[in-house]
């Protein structure tokens, strides 16, 4: 019975890595000739116009503010060391 079981599950196992990489097959085909097509459009003298989610903006950063009352080039005192 532990034999059947485990069987099973490696069938089991084996013919969902087969449905896996066949749909990994698919979409990689799917983006190969969607690559190529474009190739064939660039080449033409043409412009791929950009998805809408690729040509959004990111939003403007936040200007930085310097700390106040702090001056930014001043030096820094110089700890005294003894020599022995």
């Amino acid at each position: 019975m532990l034999t059947l079981a485990i069987a099973t599950l490696f069938v089991l196992a084996g013919l969902i890595a087969m449905v896996v990489v066949a749909d990994s097959l698919v979409v990689a085909r799917a983006a190969w000739l969607r690559l190529m097509r474009e190739g064939e459009v660039m080449r033409a003298g043409l412009a791929v116009q950009a998805s809408a989610r690729v040509m959004s903006l990111r939003p403007a950063a936040a200007p930085r503010r310097a700390a106040a009352g702090r001056v930014a080039n001043r030096p820094r005192p110089l700890q005294a060391c003894a020599a022995a």
